[in-house]
């Protein structure tokens, strides 16, 4: 196996990947984006690399020792070291573009780390306390499809650092909440992944078989990082349906909340 390296179609960051990781998806340190590798270069037997970029690795000939890579070879991890530097300042810069200013974290929203251990952080604001009795916290939860390290459960677990997903970039997923009893949703609250234009449906049913629409924004071109909607539903289930993503996202957030009351308590 060898590396080589790529540039992120999306910002134009360049990056290193091994020949095992190639048309695999993974995600861009510097923009956060899902892309996928391109397939690894055919090697190259009489290339011979003279140090004319900082990043590249020196590759000698075969069956013999060229004397201009060895001052290259010297130097590369002196100039590893920049690299690592330079990327370092260049995820800095995005932070602060971004406005995700260096700060202490909110209680209820901690820093959590994606799928390729970068460091993000939810809206505090979103995070903050609803202010409501908020039904679906900790109800069983299901999913069309699921990540192993971000289920189902965990798009209604009330913590800030955890979230579901689906296990692909694929429209529609849904999303589903178990009340264990009747209950009425005065209004709702979806706090996304990305500030994105998520487009979904939010469907109620009483019997987990016959939905009835409750909430249309299939055609929402808006991005947020949440999304509140007012809406009268009665039921036991609550669906929440992603029809439309934008290139590169994928169905996912970090918390769903839902207010209202037991039908069998009505205030």
């Amino acid at each position: 196996m060898s590396e080589f390296k790529f540039t992120c179609p999306v910002c134009g960051q360049h990056m290193m990947c091994d020949s095992s990781q190639a048309k695999t998806v993974m995600e861009c340190p510097t923009c956060f984006q899902k892309i996928t590798a391109p397939q690894a270069p055919a090697p190259d037997a009489k290339f011979i690399l003279t140090g004319t970029k900082v990043s590249e690795r020196p590759v000698s000939s075969v069956g013999q020792q060229d004397s201009k890579t060895v001052p290259v070879q010297k130097s590369f991890g002196l100039k590893m070291i920049i690299v690592l530097c330079m990327i370092g300042m260049a995820v800095a810069g995005i932070y602060v573009f971004r406005g995700k200013l260096p700060g202490p974290s909110p209680t209820a929203s901690p820093a959590v780390k994606n799928n390729s251990g970068v460091v993000s952080q939810p809206l505090a604001a979103a995070f903050a306390s609803p202010g409501g009795n908020n039904l679906a916290l900790n109800k069983r939860a299901f999913a069309s499809t699921q990540e192993n390290q971000n289920p189902a459960q965990q798009g209604n677990d009330g913590k800030g650092g955890t979230r579901w997903c689906a296990s692909s970039g694929k429209v529609p997923q849904w999303w589903e909440i178990d009340f264990g009893s009747t209950v009425v949703i005065t209004n709702s609250q979806i706090i996304w992944e990305q500030n994105s234009p998520y487009e979904y449906v939010i469907q109620a049913s009483p019997d987990n078989t016959h939905w009835t629409n409750v909430v249309d924004k299939s055609a929402n071109a808006t991005s947020a990082n949440a999304n509140s909607d007012d809406f009268f539903a009665e039921g036991r289930y609550l669906r929440i349906v992603i029809t439309g993503l934008i290139a590169n996202k994928w169905a996912s957030f970090y918390e769903f909340r839902a207010f209202g009351y037991d039908s069998t308590n009505q205030p």
